[in-house]
Protein backbone atom coordinates (compact mmCIF):
# COMPACT_ATOMS: atom_id res chain seq x y z
CA UNK A 1 0.00 0.00 0.00
CA UNK A 2 2.72 2.37 0.58
CA UNK A 3 4.48 1.89 -2.30
CA UNK A 4 1.44 1.97 -4.21
CA UNK A 5 1.34 5.70 -2.54
CA UNK A 6 4.40 6.72 -2.96
CA UNK A 7 3.95 5.55 -6.68
CA UNK A 8 1.23 7.74 -7.07
CA UNK A 9 3.04 10.70 -5.68
CA UNK A 10 6.07 10.33 -7.87
CA UNK A 11 3.57 10.10 -11.21
CA UNK A 12 1.97 13.38 -10.02
CA UNK A 13 4.90 15.46 -9.48
CA UNK A 14 5.05 16.78 -13.17
CA UNK A 15 1.98 18.22 -12.39
CA UNK A 16 2.42 20.09 -8.94
CA UNK A 17 5.60 21.24 -10.18
CA UNK A 18 3.88 23.58 -12.90
CA UNK A 19 0.81 24.54 -10.86
CA UNK A 20 0.74 27.12 -7.94
CA UNK A 21 1.98 26.14 -4.67
CA UNK A 22 -1.00 28.24 -2.88
CA UNK A 23 -4.31 29.68 -3.82
CA UNK A 24 -3.24 33.30 -5.48
CA UNK A 25 -5.92 36.41 -7.64
CA UNK A 26 -5.45 39.62 -9.25
CA UNK A 27 -7.53 42.29 -9.12
CA UNK A 28 -7.08 45.41 -11.76
CA UNK A 29 -9.09 48.22 -11.87
CA UNK A 30 -7.91 51.15 -14.71
CA UNK A 31 -9.16 54.37 -16.28
CA UNK A 32 -9.52 53.65 -20.28
CA UNK A 33 -9.40 56.84 -22.10
CA UNK A 34 -11.60 56.12 -25.71
CA UNK A 35 -11.97 57.26 -28.63
CA UNK A 36 -14.89 55.61 -31.06
CA UNK A 37 -15.86 54.58 -33.77
CA UNK A 38 -18.66 53.75 -35.53
CA UNK A 39 -18.94 52.41 -39.52
CA UNK A 40 -15.51 53.77 -40.48
CA UNK A 41 -16.85 57.42 -38.79
CA UNK A 42 -15.93 58.96 -34.83
CA UNK A 43 -18.24 59.69 -32.87
CA UNK A 44 -18.58 61.83 -30.42
CA UNK A 45 -18.73 59.88 -26.66
CA UNK A 46 -17.81 58.82 -23.09
CA UNK A 47 -13.80 60.20 -23.03
CA UNK A 48 -13.38 57.79 -19.82
CA UNK A 49 -14.48 54.63 -18.66
CA UNK A 50 -13.59 52.31 -15.63
CA UNK A 51 -12.47 48.57 -16.65
CA UNK A 52 -12.32 45.74 -13.90
CA UNK A 53 -10.83 42.31 -14.03
CA UNK A 54 -10.08 39.85 -11.23
CA UNK A 55 -8.37 36.35 -11.85
CA UNK A 56 -8.38 33.12 -9.10
CA UNK A 57 -5.52 30.83 -9.67
CA UNK A 58 -5.14 27.66 -7.38
CA UNK A 59 -2.72 24.68 -7.25
CA UNK A 60 -4.80 21.78 -8.08
CA UNK A 61 -3.36 20.46 -11.72
CA UNK A 62 -5.43 19.77 -14.78
CA UNK A 63 -8.18 22.07 -13.13
CA UNK A 64 -8.25 25.32 -14.79
CA UNK A 65 -8.04 28.71 -12.88
CA UNK A 66 -10.65 31.23 -13.59
CA UNK A 67 -10.94 35.32 -14.76
CA UNK A 68 -13.94 37.90 -14.96
CA UNK A 69 -13.73 41.03 -16.61
CA UNK A 70 -15.83 44.08 -17.18
CA UNK A 71 -15.59 47.08 -19.31
CA UNK A 72 -18.61 49.38 -20.69
CA UNK A 73 -18.73 51.62 -23.87
CA UNK A 74 -21.35 54.99 -24.37
CA UNK A 75 -21.69 57.06 -27.09
CA UNK A 76 -23.87 59.09 -29.43
CA UNK A 77 -24.44 55.76 -31.61
CA UNK A 78 -23.76 52.71 -29.99
CA UNK A 79 -23.32 51.72 -26.16
CA UNK A 80 -22.56 48.07 -24.30
CA UNK A 81 -21.07 46.85 -21.27
CA UNK A 82 -19.20 43.79 -22.02
CA UNK A 83 -18.54 40.95 -19.54
CA UNK A 84 -15.75 38.28 -20.17
CA UNK A 85 -15.71 34.79 -18.30
CA UNK A 86 -12.88 32.81 -18.91
CA UNK A 87 -11.34 29.47 -18.18
CA UNK A 88 -7.64 29.25 -18.53
CA UNK A 89 -4.22 27.67 -17.79
CA UNK A 90 -0.94 28.03 -17.23
CA UNK A 91 1.57 27.00 -19.38
CA UNK A 92 4.62 28.86 -18.33
CA UNK A 93 5.02 30.73 -14.99
CA UNK A 94 8.33 32.12 -13.43
CA UNK A 95 10.13 35.31 -12.37
CA UNK A 96 10.64 36.28 -15.85
CA UNK A 97 8.10 34.95 -18.28
CA UNK A 98 4.50 34.33 -17.73
CA UNK A 99 1.61 32.61 -20.33
CA UNK A 100 -1.82 31.68 -20.31
CA UNK A 101 -4.20 30.63 -22.46
CA UNK A 102 -7.99 29.49 -22.07
CA UNK A 103 -11.57 29.83 -23.25
CA UNK A 104 -14.37 31.74 -21.93
CA UNK A 105 -18.01 33.42 -22.56
CA UNK A 106 -18.45 37.29 -23.73
CA UNK A 107 -21.50 38.72 -21.98
CA UNK A 108 -23.00 41.56 -23.75
CA UNK A 109 -25.96 43.44 -22.01
CA UNK A 110 -27.52 47.19 -22.31
CA UNK A 111 -26.83 47.42 -25.66
CA UNK A 112 -27.79 50.16 -28.09
CA UNK A 113 -27.16 51.09 -31.57
CA UNK A 114 -28.47 54.36 -32.18
CA UNK A 115 -29.73 55.16 -35.93
CA UNK A 116 -33.03 55.64 -37.34
CA UNK A 117 -34.69 54.01 -35.13
CA UNK A 118 -33.23 52.57 -31.63
CA UNK A 119 -32.32 49.20 -31.26
CA UNK A 120 -31.10 47.30 -28.33
CA UNK A 121 -29.25 44.48 -28.12
CA UNK A 122 -27.54 41.32 -25.63
CA UNK A 123 -26.40 38.07 -25.91
CA UNK A 124 -23.44 35.70 -25.11
CA UNK A 125 -20.36 34.88 -27.23
CA UNK A 126 -17.89 32.28 -27.07
CA UNK A 127 -13.82 33.38 -27.41
CA UNK A 128 -10.37 32.59 -27.06
CA UNK A 129 -7.97 33.86 -24.59
CA UNK A 130 -4.34 34.43 -24.24
CA UNK A 131 -1.95 36.58 -21.86
CA UNK A 132 1.79 36.94 -21.93
CA UNK A 133 4.30 38.66 -19.29
CA UNK A 134 8.18 39.33 -19.99
CA UNK A 135 10.05 40.75 -17.12
CA UNK A 136 13.12 43.25 -18.14
CA UNK A 137 16.34 41.55 -15.83
CA UNK A 138 17.34 43.62 -13.39
CA UNK A 139 14.40 45.83 -13.24
CA UNK A 140 11.15 45.69 -11.50
CA UNK A 141 9.30 46.37 -15.02
CA UNK A 142 7.82 43.91 -17.09
CA UNK A 143 5.23 44.27 -20.15
CA UNK A 144 2.08 42.74 -21.05
CA UNK A 145 -0.12 41.85 -24.05
CA UNK A 146 -3.30 39.79 -23.49
CA UNK A 147 -7.05 39.60 -24.86
CA UNK A 148 -9.40 37.36 -25.87
CA UNK A 149 -11.38 36.86 -29.63
CA UNK A 150 -13.40 35.14 -31.48
CA UNK A 151 -13.65 34.96 -35.77
CA UNK A 152 -16.46 33.43 -37.50
CA UNK A 153 -18.51 33.63 -40.88
CA UNK A 154 -18.41 37.31 -41.25
CA UNK A 155 -17.97 38.18 -37.54
CA UNK A 156 -15.20 38.80 -35.48
CA UNK A 157 -14.32 40.51 -32.20
CA UNK A 158 -11.42 41.25 -30.32
CA UNK A 159 -10.59 42.90 -26.84
CA UNK A 160 -6.65 43.70 -26.71
CA UNK A 161 -4.28 45.38 -24.54
CA UNK A 162 -0.89 46.06 -24.24
CA UNK A 163 1.24 47.66 -21.43
CA UNK A 164 3.81 48.03 -19.16
CA UNK A 165 3.49 47.42 -15.22
CA UNK A 166 5.64 48.60 -12.52
CA UNK A 167 6.19 46.08 -9.21
CA UNK A 168 6.60 47.05 -5.65
CA UNK A 169 6.43 44.64 -3.34
CA UNK A 170 4.44 44.99 -0.24
CA UNK A 171 4.14 42.74 2.86
CA UNK A 172 0.79 41.16 1.79
CA UNK A 173 0.86 41.33 -2.07
CA UNK A 174 2.31 43.29 -5.00
CA UNK A 175 1.26 46.54 -6.27
CA UNK A 176 1.58 47.24 -9.91
CA UNK A 177 1.30 50.37 -11.74
CA UNK A 178 0.32 50.14 -15.16
CA UNK A 179 -0.29 52.05 -18.13
CA UNK A 180 -0.67 50.41 -21.82
CA UNK A 181 -3.46 50.88 -25.04
CA UNK A 182 -6.30 48.77 -25.56
CA UNK A 183 -8.72 48.08 -28.34
CA UNK A 184 -12.00 46.62 -28.23
CA UNK A 185 -13.19 45.93 -32.36
CA UNK A 186 -16.75 44.22 -33.39
CA UNK A 187 -18.16 43.50 -36.20
CA UNK A 188 -21.15 41.83 -35.51
CA UNK A 189 -23.76 40.67 -37.96
CA UNK A 190 -27.17 39.75 -36.83
CA UNK A 191 -26.04 39.69 -33.47
CA UNK A 192 -29.84 39.03 -30.96
CA UNK A 193 -31.49 39.82 -34.63
CA UNK A 194 -29.88 42.86 -34.74
CA UNK A 195 -31.17 44.45 -38.90
CA UNK A 196 -27.91 47.38 -38.25
CA UNK A 197 -24.56 45.47 -37.98
CA UNK A 198 -22.08 46.28 -35.34
CA UNK A 199 -19.59 47.37 -36.88
CA UNK A 200 -17.66 49.33 -33.74
CA UNK A 201 -14.24 49.98 -32.88
CA UNK A 202 -13.09 51.78 -29.44
CA UNK A 203 -9.54 52.15 -28.52
CA UNK A 204 -7.32 54.52 -26.27
CA UNK A 205 -4.62 54.94 -23.60
CA UNK A 206 -5.47 53.14 -19.73
CA UNK A 207 -3.63 53.34 -16.49
CA UNK A 208 -4.39 52.09 -13.49
CA UNK A 209 -3.09 49.52 -10.61
CA UNK A 210 -3.14 46.00 -10.33
CA UNK A 211 -2.86 43.98 -7.03
CA UNK A 212 -1.34 40.67 -7.23
CA UNK A 213 -1.63 38.70 -3.92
Amino acid sequence: MKKTMLAAILSAAPFMASADVMLGADVEVNMWQQTHNFAGSEVDGDDYSYTFEASLEHFIPLIPNFKIGQSEVDNDDYAYTKRDYTLYYEFLDNDLVSLDAGVGITEFSDGKIIGVSLEKFSGFIPHLYAGAEVGIPGTPLFVFAKGNGIAYSDNHMIDASVGIQYAIGLYAFDLELQAGYRVHQLDLVGFDDLTTDLDAKTDGLFAGVNLDF
